[in-house]
This record gives structure tokens, sequence and C-alpha cells, in this order.
């Protein structure tokens, strides 16, 4: 917890109105902030399932954690969504990021088994299916991914500037809808002015530690209030129905792609319930089953940017145009914004929701380097980096030789892509719970949904627009009715 323990905020609160105006943030606590955007939902809905979240994304991990393996494809696996690596390379760097997602950022690569000749360190893989392109061997020796030296220092505990996303030595401000930016007396004094605070003696300092359990609340408040500090410190507690939304901002375009699998069309056959205006649930093939289930491989920041045409609620928004706003004087040189506000997916990604606009493709042997030891002994030759800064932990050689990433084989089985199998036809209910379509689950269903009157039961089937496929994003971060919202148009509450 030696990490933990550098996380800290300076809190200024206004006592009279109990609120929290601003804090001041050191480099820890706001690499910490910033990085929440390239978590993964899926990452997020794990670190948070004991605390409550809104929206039915905990339902869809859920459906994802109880699916027969027999309806995934067989170059899938269940923890590309429920286990997803961040795409920021230096996520292992910042506190608390490394205490709670330690799973998803480790990095298991591999090179050839046969250990000499030419294709010795020259190749590698993250997936054992992969052959040797030289020797045709299986790649199956484990390699050890090595940090950049600002990394390790940061580590360490050694306090160094070179790890994590902004500089050093410098404090920022923190607003209570966590805008970011670099600390300014004028701007700190001119803020007093905009909150109309009147009597300065009501003013209280508070300096707080970032722990495990306030780095959890924070993550989850993030995402439902637009006064994160005041509902974390002081409240204890997020209290969302009191928040207001985002606005809703009309006249820019987002640059889109075509919606889905190419030029493939997404239908959806929904049973509507007249009597209570409610979708009971849906039948759906692969591909929207595909969309659904790609949602917990996203980043936030990657669904922050896909709903910035939308009516939000949390505060994701204000991070990440912070992101935006800030001086590249203040970002690390070995960094750059799109890290943050554009990642790239990792290779083998599924690519529904990414193509929804003009995102990277996934990273592939051409999209992104790596590199070795120039060393050519036996244990030079078993490390490998992403950053050519990289001192080889073995002769202390700077790793800049190239190594060439391998594609692991499709199977023939998989030609179909995506995550779960065709041929099959699943049911999605109102609250994204899915499952192999059965008549019998689907009966005991209205049962449980208390349905009295049949005649009331309609059947519609639709296609998903990219407006709608937008809107199922937003809803269900935040609804626990997404199906009804989206495609009847009710207005959701927030719980």
């Amino acid at each position: 917890m030696a990490a933990a323990s550098k996380v800290k905020l300076k809190l200024l609160i206004d006592t009279k109105n109990q609120r929290v105006l601003f804090a001041e943030a050191n480099k820890n606590t706001v690499d910490f902030l910033f990085f929440i955007l390239s978590l993964p939902v899926g990452t997020v809905v794990r670190l948070l399932r004991n605390k409550g979240m809104l929206g039915c994304l905990g339902k869809l991990y859920e459906s994802v954690e109880n699916l027969d393996e027999n309806y995934i494809q067989p170059n899938q696996s269940k923890d590309a969504l429920l286990k997803p690596r961040p795409p920021a390379s230096s996520a292992a760097s910042i506190p608390l990021l490394s205490l709670t997602c330690s799973e998803t950022i480790d990095r298991a690569t591999y090179t050839c088994s046969r250990g000499s000749g030419y294709c010795m360190g020259r190749h590698f893989t993250d997936d054992t299916r992969a052959i040797c392109p030289v020797c045709r061997f299986s790649m199956t020796t484990k390699m050890s991914y090595v940090a950049p030296p600002g990394v390790v220092k940061e580590q360490s505990g050694g306090g160094g500037e070179g790890g994590g996303f902004v500089k050093g030595l410098v404090t920022y401000m923190v607003m209570d809808d966590l805008e970011v930016k670099p600390l300014s007396s004028v701007s700190s004094i001119a803020l007093l002015d905009k909150f109309n605070v009147k009597e300065v003696g009501a003013l209280e300092e508070k300096v707080v530690n970032l722990g495990l359990n306030e780095a959890l609340d924070l993550l989850k408040t993030s995402l439902e209030s637009k006064k994160v500090l005041t509902d974390v410190f002081l409240i204890g507690k997020s209290n969302p129905k009191k928040n207001t939304r985002g606005r809703h901002r009309k006249g820019r375009q987002i640059l889109v792609a075509e919606v889905i699998m190419g030029s493939s069309k997404i239908s959806l056959k929904l049973l509507i319930d007249t009597n209570n205006n409610k979708l009971l649930f849906a039948e759906a093939g692969k591909n929207f089953v595909d969309f659904l289930l790609h949602i917990l491989s996203l980043p936030l920041g990657t669904a922050t940017r896909l709903l910035r045409e939308q009516e939000t609620i949390g505060s994701l928004e204000n991070l990440y145009h912070s992101i935006e706003n800030l001086d590249e004087a203040y970002i690390q040189p070995n960094q750059n914004k799109d890290i943050l506000l554009r990642p790239k997916p990792p290779a083998g990604a599924l690519v529904t929701l990414w193509a929804l606009e003009d995102s990277p493709k996934p990273e592939t042997a051409q999209g992104k380097a790596f590199y070795r030891c120039g060393n050519s002994s036996y244990s030079c030759t078993r490390h490998v980096t992403d950053d050519p800064r990289a001192v080889c932990p073995n002769c202390g050689s700077t790793m800049a030789s190239g190594v060439n990433y391998v594609v692991p084989p499709q199977t023939s089985d998989s030609k179909e892509g995506g995550f779960v199998k065709g041929a099959t036809t699943y049911m999605i209910t109102d609250d994204l719970e899915v499952k192999p379509m059965s008549a019998i689950s689907s009966i005991a269903l209205l049962n449980e949904l208390n349905v009295k009157n049949l005649s009331a039961l309609k059947e519609k089937e639709v296609d998903l627009s990219m407006n709608e496929a937008l809107k199922l994003l937003k809803e269900s971060l935040e609804s626990k009715t997404v199906l009804t919202s989206v495609f009847l148009d009710v207005k959701s509450e927030i719980p």
C-alpha cells in the first residue's frame, strides 16, 4: 500500500453549504483520475460489484460468466470481456490502478519454443496458438515484459516523475465535477466569487488520503454524479437522483463508419407489453449479442467520446475535456493524449462499437512497435518491451532492437468472427441479461414479470440504427430498463 499512501487531496470545503469547492492534487492523484478513462467497462464492473452501480452492466457481466463455453467462439475467452487489458500501456505505474486491476495489466507474452537459431527472441505473441514464422515451432516459451525506466522508478517507490501521464513538481486543481487543470492562485480566488462564497471564515481545509475504498468510491461516483468530491468525501455516498444531467448538445457531427460488422444489418424481435408500455425481452442473433458484450471491453474514454452528443450523467466528460485542454508542457514526454482520448483496441478485440466513429484500428503487428535487447544471449532474448528506453534486466543494455508480433491462426470454426457463435438465437431481457433462447424460459419469464393479459402482448421487429446503438450504450450505463428506454422511448428514471 506504499503507492496508495502517495495519493492524496487537499479539499477546500464550504462548511455552510456542505460542498467541496475544489481540491489541490499532486501528480499521483491526477494520474489516477486520468487513467480512469483507460479502464475497460468490464474491469469497472468487476471492481464495483460489491458497491452496486447504475445501469445494467452487472447483468451483462454475469451473462458472460454464466454463458456455456459451447456458445463461445474457439478463438475467444471470457477473460477478454471479464478481465480485459487496458489500452494504456503505462497503467501499471499508476498508484491505486496497480492495486485494483493488477490482473488486467499483467502481460503474458511468448516466443518460439525452439530456443535457438535465428528465430530466438525475434518474434513474440500473446497467444500460445501462434506458430513461429521461421522454424514453424509453437510459440509457448514465456517472455518477461520490461517496463521503461520511469515506470520502474515509480513502482519501486522512488517517487520519480518519469512514470504516469502528467509531470510532477506541479500542483493541480480538481473541481467537484472532476475538471482538472494546473493550479492558479488567481483562478482559485475567482472561483470563490463564482461559487458566491460570502464568508471566507466558513471555508475549511482538509487533507484526505485515497486508499483502495476511496478510490473505488470515486470511480463509482464519477459514473453517477456531477459533484463527485462532495459525494465521496462529505456525504459518504453518491446521490444521483439529486444530480443534474449533462446538457444535450446539438450541431456537432461525429465522424461515423458503418455501424456493425461492416455492412451487416442487426435485427431484433421485441415482445412488448402494451398495457404497461414495457419491453419484456428481445430475441436476437449473434451480431446484436456481440455488440452488447463488446461494451464490457470498451475503455471508459472511448465510451465517453462516443456519447459526447448524448445527454449523460456523471463527470467523466469533464475528465475527458481536461485532458483535451491540458497544455502539452504538463504531459510526460513518452505519453500523448490519444493514449487516453483515442485508445487503440487491443489485438484481437471485437470492433463493433469501435466502428461507430473514427477510432483507431486494433493493434496489430504493424500497429505497435515492440523491442528486445540487442544481445543474442539466451537470457537476453527472453524479455520484451514496447518502449525502447527500457533496460535489459540481464545485461543492462537498452532494449532497442525491434521484434515482430505474430498473429495467432484463425480456426476454421471462427471464420464468422465475433465472440459468440451464430446459428443460435439469444434472449435479452430489459435489464440486459443474455442467455440462449428457450421457449420454456420465455414462458417462465412472463410469469415472473406478472403478465396476466396475453392478448396485450405485441411482437415487433426492429433494426438497430446508429442512434439507437449509441443510446443503448448510454442507457446500459444509467438505466435498469435499457430496451424499454431505447426502443419504446420511455424515459428511464435514475434509480
